[in-house]
């Protein structure tokens, strides 16, 4: 049995803004069942004490960077029984907005310091868990929001357990302007070109990837595109340099949560014996977004943060095509402003056809995956992407581009087809693919066989853990 001190800023069902919660609220709970000690560590953001048990401990740190005291607290997950420590800091943490942006969607000034907050908390508990009766063998950190912990471990030159970094997405890489460096408390020697130095700023991902002992990225397709120019943001050199602790893990999916067998917040339930029951669905969630009830032709889907990245603006070029040929889009998402208004005017244009959610309701993402027909991801890269693997759980065909993890899970090709991919990141190439998609939809016995391939799928944690198990073994041998 290992000991495994898991650092995340977002977990579900706590806080989520995008798959990094996901990842931290699922894998965790897998790793407990197969007999693991996993404990948490996450900020204490506004409102987030009133979402957990009652606090058992609570431990102060001192207040080493002139904010006010940090104070770990000591409790667990609700939902789960998850152990997790909050790191409390009032000056930091509770404020109004979100985990990272201010309520008028900007980064927060003080975002260095606020996570090199969490990153020291993590370090010292890495270190000096003795102290507090729980010493992990693995600290797993995750993201640039915990990055730093790695580089207060080299800073302090003792020996200290094993790190493994998990990249959920290069793009967002930490990094802060130099005249903020000395407010993160980091000795200068750390700031080099083989260390945090990132293009004239430094960089809290790069500290998190320069000295981790493992570096993992969420699935192995994503794993190699980082190593090139293309995909590697300025981090593939240091990538290509770290090559040899590099691992791509797919990650998997809580079907206790995602599965319409057992959805709660779906209308109707149903297996893959049951698929009629998908049609339910359907109907339910065009009459929840007053559209047109023809249930002969398909529904897209969309469920996404709506930025270039997830390539929503091919999405807008093509779609007229599809909703010409009476195809229908039903969307749930929030980013950039200008593609939330023009989602929304298309919306305005085809109103029996578009439904447009603008802004996230978990509850709403798991009604649109049991109805629509597909769903549409057409990313530019994609780290791992999980909606493609709700939606194969769902009898709901993804078309997604060849990309990341996409690449690795659907299938349009080979003994089993699931979905309908496309290589280039191109209008052109994703209305070919929507095309093929309509057309297949009109062949019901086809359409059908390739639903239940979809459902067949297993990307359970049950079944991921298992890499993530033996890569720890290897660090602590």
């Amino acid at each position: 049995m290992m000991n495994i001190l898991f650092v995340a800023s977002e977990i579900y069902p706590l806080i989520k803004t995008g798959g990094l919660a996901d990842v931290a609220g699922a894998l965790p709970v897998a790793l407990r069942k197969k007999g693991h000690d996993v404990r948490l560590l996450m900020p204490a953001y506004f409102g987030i004490l009133d979402k957990v048990a009652p606090i058992q401990n609570q431990i102060n740190l001192g207040n080493p960077f002139n904010v006010g005291d940090l104070i770990l607290l000591e409790t667990q997950i609700i939902e789960n029984g998850t152990p997790i420590w909050l790191l409390q800091c009032k000056s930091l943490f509770e404020r109004e907005g979100g985990p990272y942006l201010d309520t008028s969607g900007l980064d927060f000034e003080d975002n260095h310091i606020r996570f090199a907050a969490l990153s020291w908390a993590a370090a010292v508990l890495a270190s000096h868990g003795n102290l507090m009766g729980w010493q992990a063998d693995i600290l797993h950190i995750n993201d640039w929001q915990a990055g730093l912990s790695a580089a207060y471990l080299k800073s302090w030159k003792m020996n200290h357990i094993p790190i493994v970094t998990t990249v959920h997405n290069l793009r967002y890489n930490g990094s802060f302007p130099l005249k903020k460096w000395h407010d993160i408390r980091l000795s200068n020697e750390l700031l080099s070109h083989h260390g945090i130095e990132f293009y004239g700023q430094f960089s809290t991902l790069k500290a998190a990837l320069v000295y981790a002992d493992a570096i993992t990225t969420v699935s192995p397709t994503y794993a190699k595109e980082i190593l090139t120019e293309e995909y590697g943001d300025g981090l593939d050199g240091t990538l290509r340099a770290h090559q040899h602790k590099l691992y791509g893990i797919l990650n998997g999916v809580d079907y206790d949560q995602w599965s319409p067998t057992a959805d709660s917040e779906i209308p109707h339930k149903y297996d893959i014996t049951s698929l009629n029951q998908k049609q339910e669905n359907k109907l339910a969630l065009l009459k929840e977004n007053q559209l047109d009830e023809d249930l002969s032709q398909p529904i897209f889907g969309v469920v996404s943060r709506l930025t270039e990245q997830k390539g929503l603006d091919l999405v807008l070029e093509a779609m007229p095509s599809a909703l010409d040929q009476g195809a229908k889009l039903i969307l749930l998402g929030s980013g950039d402003k200008e593609l939330e208004q023009d989602f929304l005017a298309l919306q305005e244009r085809y109103p029996q056809q578009v439904g447009i959610h603008i802004g996230y309701d978990e509850s709403y993402s798991h009604r649109l995956q049991a109805g629509v027909d597909a769903l549409l991801i057409p990313s530019r890269f994609e780290p791992c992407g999980l909606t493609q693997l709700y939606a194969l759980k769902y009898g709901t065909l993804p078309v997604v581009r060849k990309t990341g993890g996409l690449a690795d899970t659907v299938f349009e090709e080979g003994a089993d087809p699931n979905g309908f991919v496309f290589e280039q990141a191109d209008t052109p190439s994703l209305i070919e693919a929507m095309s093929r998609c309509i057309e297949t939809y009109h062949d019901s016995n086809t359409w059908q066989e390739r639903q239940k391939n979809a459902m067949r799928y297993d990307f359970s944690w049950e079944k991921t853990t298992d890499h993530w198990i033996t890569l720890y073994e290897s660090l602590i041998k």
